[in-house]
C-alpha cells in the first residue's frame, strides 16, 4: 500500500456516492412519480365528474401501503449484492468522485474499496447494508403517510390528461381480472428480479460515468459568478445571515462545496 495512502477524511467523501447511487437505483417508473416536476403553468381545474372518475382509476393503481412494499423488497434485493458490486470498483474511480485530484487518484488504480474499507471498518459492508435498509424503511413509512396526498395529486394529473370517457374505460378495464392484475402490479413491478438485477448491474457503469456527470454540472454553471465567501460579505449581510441561521455571527463558516 506504499504510495497509495488515502487521507481518512477522504473516506467519508468516498462513501457518500454510495448513498446517492442507491437512491438512483430506486428511481424507477414506480417511485419517479413522486419526484418534483419542472414548474409549469397550473392546469385548469378538472370538472368534478372527471376528477371523481380519475380518483377511482388511481385507487386501482396506488393501493394503500404500496410505497412501503416497493421500498422494502427493492432495497433488500439491491443491498443484498451491493457489497459484491462495490468490490469490483477501483478506488481510483470512487476517490475522484470524492473530490481527489485525478493525478492523485490515478495512483489508486490498483486499489479496491474492500481492501481499504476493511482496514478502517471491518464491518463496513454490514454497516452500509443496515444503514440503507433502515433509511429506505423509514422512507417507506414516510411515503405511506403521504399516500392520500399522492393519490389526490395523481388523480388531478390523470384528470388533466384523460377525458371522462377514457377514465371510465380505464376503470372498467381495471375491474376485469386482467386489468385488476395489471393495476395491482403497476407500481410494484419494478421489484421484480428482472428489474432489480438490471439496476444492480447499472451501478459500476454509473460509478464510471460519475466524474463526467460532475464535470457536466460544473460546465453548466461555469458562466455564473462564483458564490461569495464569508469574507466578501458586508457587516450588514453577515448580521442578516447569522440571524437567518439562528447562530452567533462568530460561528459563521463558509459552506463546503459539494462538487
Amino acid at each position: 500500500m506504499t504510495g497509495r495512502r488515502v487521507p481518512h477524511g477522504r473516506l467519508i467523501m468516498i462513501k457518500a456516492p454510495f448513498i446517492a447511487i442507491a437512491a438512483l437505483l430506486v428511481a424507477s417508473p414506480a417511485t419517479a412519480q413522486t419526484a418534483p416536476a419542472p414548474a409549469v403553468p397550473a392546469a385548469a381545474p378538472a370538472d368534478p365528474a372527471t376528477l371523481a372518475e380519475a380518483r377511482l382509476v388511481v385507487a386501482h393503481l396506488v393501493p394503500p401501503g404500496v410505497y412501503k412494499q416497493i421500498l422494502g423488497p427493492m432495497m433488500g434485493s439491491v443491498m443484498g449484492s451491493m457489497g459484491e458490486n462495490l468490490k469490483a470498483l477501483p478506488l481510483r474511480q470512487i476517490a475522484e468522485m470524492g473530490g481527489l485530484d485525478p493525478k492523485e487518484a490515478a495512483a489508486l488504480d490498483k486499489v479496491h474499496i474492500d481492501e481499504v474499507m476493511a482496514i478502517y471498518d471491518p464491518h463496513w459492508q454490514e454497516r452500509a447494508k443496515l444503514e440503507m435498509q433502515a433509511m429506505f424503511g423509514a422512507m417507506g413509512d414516510f411515503f405511506t403517510t403521504l399516500e392520500p396526498e399522492l393519490r389526490e395529486a395523481m388523480a388531478r394529473a390523470y384528470a388533466n390528461h384523460f377525458t371522462l370517457a377514457e377514465l371510465t374505460d380505464l376503470d372498467r378495464f381495471f375491474g376485469t381480472p386482467s386489468g385488476g392484475k395489471f393495476a395491482s402490479q403497476y407500481m410494484t413491478i419494478a421489484t421484480d428480479p428482472a428489474m432489480t438485477a438490471e439496476m444492480q448491474s447499472m451501478m459500476p457503469k454509473m460509478m464510471a460515468q460519475m466524474p463526467q456527470f460532475i464535470e457536466a454540472a460544473k460546465k453548466a454553471t461555469a458562466a455564473l459568478p462564483p458564490a461569495r465567501k464569508l469574507e466578501n460579505l458586508t457587516p450588514a449581510e453577515k448580521d442578516k445571515l447569522a440571524k437567518a441561521l439562528g447562530v452567533d455571527e462568530s460561528k459563521l463558516r463558509d459552506p463546503k462545496s459539494t462538487i
